[in-house]
């Protein structure tokens, strides 16, 4: 059975745009902004529902903190802490995401391959209220990381089931 989370009350918005995006996304390919717009302000809010404990960490890798579960179990909701020098490998996604920075500053790198190589596309400077680009599980593959000395937070939304979390999430290069 997959474990249930009540929503906190500030992340209810995020949650029913999620909703309404990933049955848009699924019944008519259409990709609405209202998630990102839902993101931002979840960030952007006061952020009761950062608490504590989203803020500890493993010092061997990132740490995921599952803070919802959608009751149809269609898409996850969690907050991710990055440590000082913790990075993702670089990945893309065979699900929809997206996500933003609560707290600190997050670098992600943007590659694309069209071949056997990766080939940058860019680089972003992700600050505490800014989302990053949406991923709807196309070619394009990113890696994050925490340069800097103090811990980030991550609010991120997969287009995925609680079952799935940790294996049907990411996509590793060259693995495509």
């Amino acid at each position: 059975m997959t474990p249930r989370h009540p929503i906190h009350p500030a992340l209810a918005p995020l949650a029913r745009a999620a909703k309404a995006f990933g049955r848009a996304l699924l019944t008519q390919g259409v990709a609405s902004p209202e998630l990102v717009v839902a993101l931002r302000n979840a960030l952007r809010g006061e952020r009761a529902w950062l608490r504590p404990e989203h803020r500890v960490g493993d010092p061997v890798r990132y740490m995921r903190h599952l803070l919802y579960v959608d009751p149809d179990d269609e898409f996850v909701v969690t907050a991710i802490t990055w440590l000082p020098g913790q990075s993702s490998p670089v990945h893309g996604h065979y699900v929809w995401c997206a996500f933003g920075v609560a707290d600190g500053e997050l670098f992600e790198e943007r590659f694309r391959a069209p071949g056997t190589m990766l080939e940058p596309i860019g680089t972003t400077l992700l600050r505490a209220g800014d989302v990053a680009e949406l991923d709807l599980g196309g070619p394009v593959y990113h890696r994050v990381s925490n340069r800097s000395a103090n811990a980030v937070v991550t609010l991120h939304v997969y287009g995925v089931s609680a079952a799935r979390l940790t294996t049907g999430i990411n996509r590793l290069f060259p693995d495509a």
